[in-house]
């Protein structure tokens, strides 16, 4: 079994879901970094998950629209290189599945395009779309438009989850938000104000710190201000 995993970090997300499909040959295009065995990973920048969808349908479609894409500026927005985009196409012929993250789609400020996008791959590779929780999605049909050009992502990133109500990150976090572990801080965004201790996890690669939330109500990444209390 082939599956393309649109989730920004499944083994961490629906763990439960990895090991259903423990056996399966995973290609995921997410901004986090993935510890999911037998997988390639094709990192694209924070919210620029359209743009790589755009360059995939590309490869297939024959709509006027998308055709008339700037490949060069999709591919260096998102970070996903025209050859990588050749590696997922030949990935897609014979792929089973595709998995997504709903409430990364439903809150994405790309939300329509994202849909048209995934329902255009999905269709064209026979593709059965299936949510962290493995039950089947019926995305809502929509019409390609414009897409939003994206929003900055620098500084202190975190990555909003119901997991849990841990502040966990590496140690590039810890040097961008200038904290060190077991530090009691007050994280502070548009959408989010709250006070956590620290955790550092030496393991942890990349830039975003994972936050634990009660409710996700907005796009899961989210630039933060942090500072000591």
């Amino acid at each position: 079994m082939k599956i393309l995993n649109l989730t920004p970090n499944l083994s961490f997300q629906a763990p439960e879901l990895v090991t259903k499909f423990k056996n399966a040959e995973f290609l995921t295009i997410s901004p986090l970094n993935s510890e999911l065995e037998n997988e390639t990973h094709i990192k694209c920048e924070i919210g620029s998950m359209s743009y790589a969808l755009a360059l995939i349908v590309q490869g297939f479609s024959k709509d006027s629209a998308i055709e008339e894409l700037d490949t060069g500026f999709l591919s260096g927005e998102s970070n996903v290189g025209e050859e990588e985009i050749e590696d997922i196409l030949e990935f897609l012929d014979g792929a089973n599945l595709v998995i997504v993250d709903e409430e990364i789609l439903n809150h994405n400020k790309d939300s329509l395009n994202l849909k048209f996008l995934i329902n255009a791959i999905a269709s064209n590779f026979s593709l059965e779309i299936v949510s962290l929780n493995g039950d089947k999605v019926t995305l809502k049909n929509t019409k390609f438009s414009e897409l939003e050009e994206l929003d900055s992502f620098d500084g202190a990133v975190v990555f909003k989850h119901t997991k849990d109500d841990k502040f966990v990150g590496g140690n590039y976090f810890c040097l961008v938000a200038k904290i060190k572990d077991g530090d009691k801080v007050r994280i502070k965004a548009p959408n989010l104000d709250v006070v956590r201790e620290f955790k550092l996890d030496k393991e942890m690669r990349g830039t975003v710190a994972l936050l634990g939330v009660d409710k996700v109500d907005s796009y899961a990444y989210e630039v933060v201000k942090v500072s000591k209390v």
